[in-house]
């Protein structure tokens, strides 16, 4: 089983409490008191100050599952109907959520601004605390890799935000500039990559290979197609990254949660559970093709759930996004399209009512709560974004070729051909389809669009839930209406 922490911080005197989640039940160990009179922190007051940077730094739960739906389904492949999740997810999927929408405030806004906050707290105490330097240098490169990374998500959906580096700043702090902003973020990555292991200790910290990844991504999302590039060069340089290829079907089998800890593709993720609840993936039981499902028509192990696992909630893929693939494409048979009821009847879905079996069923599921982890960065995402800035810079070339069939050969698509593209655009719309393809229910398909321009145009022109008056400006979310009322230097983004 997968080893790694997952705490809870009080900020009560700062009283630190630590869960530690490994193959036995959860263990609570309260680390001390921290008060201005107590002279250096211990090294287990400061351990536990900086596992309450992660806990709230980690996306899982539902706070991961939300980050993942919003992107997808205010985009244009995926969409969620019936049952009690809809009533939160329709205002996406129709393009009329407001300020007010609960994901925003705590899931969007809330949790990053609180890994902050405590990254910020433990900076403070770190360089006169009991730690070796050794365990300084790690720890500090730990926190401002959260925070940094904290104000990319914050980024990607708000755009420019309120930096707050000090818990001595101003509280009624006006919104930073999108440069100081995105200076911030990369002056951080870079200056920590090389204070961070190459293999993190525990299961979801953070690595060399994930400071260069995030930094790669924050870069694709900016266009900075050179150092996109630069990163994903150095990635490969570490020598610890590749396809995952075992199998029959590898595509199918890297989302196995049995495979989570013997695959190489995964640069970052933040890990889930099946231990608690709260830290628990509920996607794999919204993504069933209908509640009395029992199992596949191909008979394949790992897919039969007791019916109280399966939401009543559904999650589909349009047809037109399953016609992406050629049909021996390994990816193509994630969706689910025919089953066996509980009655042994054979079921064809509905058009455009496509069960999602992208995160393989776990077969230890507890309840509903999966332990697929939330994947961040992998290795497939250096190989496309290399493709896509070497096109941005160059046109066509036979080395963007070459990357994107790295990725098509592993799934068993036929490989593309330089000669079939003759404009750098032509290649660029291929490049996206093949990121469609590739990382469908990820979480970055939204990201995606907007890179391309074709987030809002989707919308207006999507062949089953057009909406011809999408606005422009919901490219960005809404300040959470919470955060407008408790500060009176915040400006609402435009539109809201």
């Amino acid at each position: 089983m997968k080893t790694y922490k997952n705490i809870k911080l009080l900020v009560v005197f700062f009283v630190l409490l630590t869960l530690t989640q490994c193959s036995k039940p959860l263990e609570q160990e309260t680390y001390g008191v921290l008060a201005a009179t107590d002279g250096p922190a211990s090294k287990e007051l400061m351990q536990g100050l900086l596992e309450g940077v992660f806990v709230q730094f980690q996306y899982n739960g539902e706070q991961g599952r939300n980050q993942i739906y919003f992107a997808e389904f205010s985009s244009d492949h995926i969409y969620n109907e019936i049952g009690g999740l809809f009533r939160q997810s329709s205002p996406i999927i129709n393009w009329d959520w407001d300020a007010s929408h609960p994901w925003f405030e705590d899931n969007f806004w809330g949790k990053p601004y609180r890994a902050i906050a405590n990254a910020n707290l433990y900076l403070e105490f770190v360089e006169t605390s009991k730690l070796s330097d050794e365990e300084k240098e790690l720890g500090i490169a730990e926190a401002r890799f959260a925070r940094a990374v904290s104000y990319a998500s914050l980024y990607n959906l708000f755009g420019a935000v309120p930096l707050r580096t000090s818990s001595d700043d101003e509280v009624y702090k006006e919104r930073s500039t999108a440069e100081e902003v995105t200076n911030f973020i990369e002056s951080e990555l870079e200056a920590i990559a090389e204070d961070l292991p190459v293999k993190a200790a525990l299961f979801g910290k953070p690595t060399r290979g994930a400071a260069y990844g995030l930094l790669m991504k924050h870069y694709l999302n900016t266009k900075k197609w050179q150092k996109v590039i630069d990163n994903a060069n150095l990635i490969k340089a570490l020598g610890k990254y590749s396809l995952y290829t075992a199998g029959t079907n590898p595509y199918r089998d890297l989302f196995k949660v049995q495979n989570e800890l013997i695959e190489n593709e995964t640069i970052f993720s933040f890990p889930a559970s099946v231990l608690d609840l709260n830290n628990g993936n509920a996607i794999m039981s919204h993504s069933y093709p209908d509640s009395d499902y029992e199992i596949l028509v191909t008979g394949e192990e790992d897919t039969r759930w007791s019916p109280g696992r399966i939401s009543g909630t559904k999650n589909r893929a349009y047809d037109f996004l399953v016609d992406l693939f050629e049909d021996e494409d390994d990816r193509k048979k994630q969706f689910i399209k025919t089953f066996i009821d509980y009655n042994g009847n054979v079921r064809v879905n509905a058009p455009n009512k496509n069960g999602i079996f992208k995160y393989w069923p776990d077969p230890n599921a507890n309840q509903w709560a999966s332990g697929h982890d939330f994947r961040i960065v992998r290795y497939a995402d250096v190989l496309l974004s290399e493709a896509e800035a070497l096109n941005e810079l160059n046109g066509p070339t036979q080395a963007s070729i070459d990357l994107i069939n790295e990725v098509r050969i592993r799934a068993k698509a036929t490989p593309l051909v330089l000669g079939d593209f003759s404009s750098q655009d032509a290649l660029r719309n291929e490049i996206l389809n093949e990121r469609g393809r590739e990382f469908y229910f990820e979480g970055k398909r939204r990201e995606d669009l907007i890179r391309h321009g074709k987030y809002v145009t989707a919308k207006r022109s999507h062949p089953l839930k057009p909406k011809s008056g999408a606005e422009d400006f919901r490219v960005l979310v809404p300040i959470p209406q919470a955060e407008i009322d408790a500060n009176p230097n915040m400006v609402q983004n435009t539109g809201y």
